[in-house]
C-alpha cells in the first residue's frame, strides 16, 4: 500500500510538472477569446506571452499585444504564487497560462484552480508594463465591454459629487461631459475620497461587477487637482502691480 501511494504521488507530481513545463504548445489569443468565448466552464485555454498589468489578492489582470481593446482578461488565481520558484506575481511579469474559461457574472475569466493539475501560470520573463489606453468617459461607457480588464486612463476632468458613497468601497464620479462613472477601491484608498474633489484623469483597470462597470484606479492612479474657479475681475492697475 505504501509503495502504491508513493507511485501515485510520483505520477501526480510528474503530471503537474509536465503541465507547468509545457510552455505554450497552442496559444490562445485573448482578443479572440474575449470576442468568441467557448461555453463557460468547459474549455482549457492557454494564452501565451501575456503581461501582468495588475495584481489583486485573488488573481491577476493580463494583457497581450497590442494591449488595446479586447486584449486583456481577468485570471482567477488566489495567492498568485508561482509554482517551484515561490515568487509572487507582479506587474510586468510575462507569463504563459493554462486555465478554464468561465463567464463569471459577465466577467470573462480564466480560472486556474478549476483546471486542476493542468492549471498553471508560468513566468517566462519580465518587461515594462504596457502603456495605458487613453479613453474619454463617454467613449468608455458607450462601449465598456471592450475595455473590460484593460489598462486605461480616463482622460476627462471629473468631480466627486456630494453623497458620492455608493457602498462597498465604490463611489460616484461625474465627468465634465456629464457622463456618470463608478469608481472602486481594489487599490485606491477610499478613505481619501471627499465631496467636491476634482480629478484631472484616472488610471487603472475597468472591472465588470455583474454588469456594473467600475473604474478601479491604482493606488496613485488619480490625479487630484484643485478645482478651477471662475475668472476674477481685476483692474489694470492691479495687474501692472503684480509684475513689479
Amino acid at each position: 500500500m505504501r509503495k502504491l501511494a508513493i507511485a501515485l504521488l510520483s505520477v501526480a507530481a510528474l503530471t503537474a510538472g509536465l503541465a507547468h513545463a509545457q510552455g505554450c504548445p497552442t496559444s490562445t489569443s485573448i482578443h479572440t477569446l474575449r470576442l468568441n468565448p467557448p461555453a463557460s466552464g468547459t474549455t482549457l485555454v492557454t494564452p501565451c506571452n501575456a503581461v501582468i498589468t495588475a495584481v489583486r489578492a485573488d488573481g491577476i489582470y493580463v494583457s497581450q499585444e497590442p494591449h488595446g481593446a479586447w486584449d486583456a482578461i481577468w485570471v482567477y488565481w488566489p495567492g498568485h504564487t508561482y509554482t517551484g520558484s515561490g515568487g509572487v506575481a507582479a506587474p510586468g511579469d510575462v507569463v504563459h497560462i493554462c486555465g478554464v474559461y468561465k463567464d463569471v457574472c459577465g466577467l470573462d475569466t480564466i480560472d486556474i484552480p478549476a483546471a486542476g493539475i493542468y492549471g498553471y501560470v508560468l513566468k517566462i520573463g519580465t518587461t515594462v508594463v504596457p502603456p495605458v489606453n487613453y479613453v474619454t468617459a463617454s467613449a468608455l461607457m458607450a462601449s465598456p465591454e471592450q475595455w473590460e480588464s484593460v489598462l486605461i486612463m480616463v482622460t476627462d476632468g471629473m468631480t466627486v459629487p456630494i453623497g458620492f458613497d455608493l457602498g462597498g468601497g465604490t463611489w460616484a464620479v461625474d465627468a465634465l461631459d456629464g457622463t456618470d462613472l463608478v469608481f472602486g477601491s481594489f487599490w485606491y484608498d477610499f478613505g481619501s475620497v471627499m465631496d467636491s474633489q476634482c480629478y484631472n484623469n484616472a488610471t487603472g483597470i475597468l472591472h465588470d461587477a455583474c454588469g456594473s462597470y467600475v473604474v478601479e484606479p491604482f493606488v496613485d492612479g488619480i490625479d487630484v487637482v484643485s478645482c478651477s474657479v471662475g475668472p476674477e475681475a481685476i483692474s489694470l492697475g492691479s495687474l501692472k502691480a503684480s509684475f513689479r
